[in-house]
């Protein structure tokens, strides 16, 4: 190759390093920050805006990580709207080597430490302390391992949690252990009234409705849509809630009414869904984006007291 070559080969290399360069740093978004917590990593995105913020605590599914589900949810972007900070917990292969939240240890199950529950609680408490957050209760969002270990953070902690948002969970304590994990995720133990029970006994005290938005895809192979039904008695019993059943974008839709008519939770079949986030991005994995939008959704029905009457 010729001197002249090698030189027009350097500086075409130079340029496609440069433009890559200028690529990330367009993609590199200051406000989703990166950080370790007593050996936990996390991202959080803190919105530019000077009023206190509502906390959401993002919990990603099996062979995902923060960014990833970041992108499937757009949550940031909805984040950016709404004005929220929001706290994406990582699990790491050390832990699960599937990247799945250990829902189904009993150790991760409860309130005292150590295990996953506690970790959790103790990252927001510390984003609490250092960030500008609303003094109101969180809100956790969660896809399935992520789904099943937003209900244990519910029933661990409703004083820190008044909210959560569920796709392809399920009903706390069905399952103990990996065998008896599976059992919960196929359906074989369907039983809410039960799981009702073992959550207030978890409450204990500290005892307190949390709202929940249940979503479920009707072909999900992975976490039977069972559950779906299981997670809503489990809601229906500790609330007393009756429903009043809609169709919306094709989907089943139900909202759970307390003695009083307000709103406490509600239930999302969404036709046609596998294993998956609805209305989510292509840009991230496990999405169903012909679905509804479960993030807008979502937020809209467990944060905006409209939504509660």
């Amino acid at each position: 190759m010729s001197g002249r070559a090698i030189s027009l080969l350097s500086a075409l290399c130079l340029t496609v390093l440069a433009l890559a360069s200028a690529v990330g740093a367009q993609r590199e978004d200051p406000t989703f920050r990166r950080g370790v917590h007593e050996g936990r990593p996390f991202r959080l995105y803190v919105p530019d805006i000077a009023r206190p913020a509502p906390l959401v605590v993002a919990l990603h599914g099996c062979q995902q990580n923060a960014e990833d589900f970041a992108r499937g949810t757009r949550l940031n972007e909805v984040a950016a709207n709404r004005g929220l900070i929001v706290l994406y917990p990582v699990q790491e292969r050390r832990n699960n080597f599937e990247r799945c939240w250990n829902w189904f240890e009993p150790a991760h199950q409860r309130r005292e430490g150590p295990g996953e529950v506690a970790e959790v609680l103790s990252l927001m408490a510390r984003v609490r302390s250092e960030q500008n957050v609303a003094p109101a209760r969180a809100v956790v969002l969660g896809l399935s391992a992520g789904a099943f270990m937003a209900v244990n953070l519910a029933c661990a902690a409703p004083d820190v949690v008044g909210g959560i948002g569920t796709s392809a969970g399920g009903p706390y304590g069905c399952g103990y252990g990996v065998e008896g994990g599976l059992y919960c995720m196929l359906g074989r133990r369907p039983d809410g009234s039960d799981a009702a029970q073992r959550c207030l006994a978890a409450m204990g005290a500290r005892r307190q409705p949390v709202r929940a938005s249940l979503w479920h895809g009707d072909r999900d192979s992975v976490v039977s849509p069972t559950n779906l039904e299981s997670l809503a008695q489990m809601f229906r019993s500790m609330n007393a809630a009756t429903s009043s059943a809609e169709t919306r974008d094709g989907s089943r839709h139900l909202v759970y009414r307390d003695r009083l008519g307000h709103a406490v939770h509600e239930t999302w079949l969404v036709t046609g869904m596998g294993h998956a986030w609805s209305g989510g991005d292509t840009r991230g994995t496990q999405t169903f984006p012909s679905g509804p939008d479960a993030t807008a959704l979502m937020l809209r029905f467990l944060l905006d007291e409209s939504d509660r009457r």
